[in-house]
């Protein structure tokens, strides 16, 4: 990970509430991960429910899952029950094939124990990461970076990167991951905070490219992408992002303006739950994707 990438926060512990923390987890453990981590889970017996659907039991969620359940993981999620309930019901959904693929094509049923096989790695490989990527020592200082931004000519644009980084952490917290915060920053490293980076073929980028592009993608869920553009667009710059996994921000011009936007309270939970859900499949797809040079230009 790049020097710039290494600020450190306050640590800080997560508090929950008693009822939670007094529901017992099981001893067994999955998180030293093998090849056959999607066999095992389509094979087991052991099953949860959630919202009347089949769930895995938090036990056989990775390590930083059941501690996040347990209280004992340095997050600050706001509301973390739910965070544990959607990565339980996501690694039963891909470990086990619960999607329309085999649900509504009974055709395809022999197909399912690779799909289980490959996608259950693929979802433990996601909810691993994101498990990490939620603890608070993961996400910038922005004041220290801030601090350490290299005098120039166009200072004042990466300070208004950094401002930008600011106002979004401040809308949205410790409720979305750490890397959705660091790909928001990373045009000030650039030689030109307007450079488009295609984020799979750049030398310097590519081994955030999991995370930054399922952050930029997650996106499709309207409402966030609306309130980071609206934030980005108070500071001068609009985001850009193309299924070539380029990425750049965008001078304002001089026809364009600045635009308000607010997130729905009664909304908000949705919306936050849809961008936390969308991202952990777009970050488990990610080597699944047809890609092609051709594209970035």
């Amino acid at each position: 990970m790049p020097e710039y990438f290494t600020q450190k926060g306050d640590k800080m512990s997560l508090n929950f509430s008693e009822n939670l923390v007094e529901k017992a987890v099981a001893k067994e453990d999955i998180s030293n991960y093998s090849p056959s981590i999607g066999e095992t889970l389509a094979s087991s017996n052991s099953i949860s429910a959630i919202a009347g659907e089949q769930a895995i039991p938090v036990n056989q969620l990775p390590q930083s899952w059941q501690d996040i359940y347990l209280g004992k993981s340095n997050t600050k999620l706001s509301d973390p029950e739910s965070y544990v309930k959607m990565a339980q019901l996501f690694l039963h959904k891909m470990s086990r094939g619960d999607v329309d693929l085999f649900n509504d094509s009974e055709s395809l049923e022999h197909l399912k124990p690779a799909f289980c096989e490959i996608f259950g790695k693929l979802a433990w490989e996601a909810l691993d990461f994101y498990g990490e990527d939620f603890k608070v020592d993961q996400y910038p200082n922005f004041d220290s970076i801030e601090k350490e931004l290299p005098p120039g000519e166009d200072y004042a644009e990466r300070q208004k990167i950094v401002e930008i980084g600011k106002a979004l952490f401040a809308e949205f917290g410790y409720d979305l991951p750490a890397s959705f915060y660091r790909v928001h920053l990373a045009p000030i490293y650039r030689e030109d905070v307007s450079e488009v980076r295609p984020l799979r073929f750049s030398e310097e980028d590519r081994k955030n490219a999991r995370a930054w592009d399922a952050s930029l993608h997650g996106q499709k869920v309207f409402p966030i992408q609306l309130m980071v553009q609206s934030i980005s667009s108070k500071h001068g710059f609009f985001q850009e992002h193309g299924c070539g996994c380029n990425h750049a921000m965008a001078r304002v011009g001089a026809t364009d303006t600045s635009f308000e936007y607010q997130i729905r309270p009664e909304m908000r939970t949705t919306w936050i739950r849809d961008f936390i859900w969308t991202i952990w499949y777009e970050y488990a797809f990610f080597k699944f994707t047809p890609v092609t040079k051709f594209l970035v230009g």
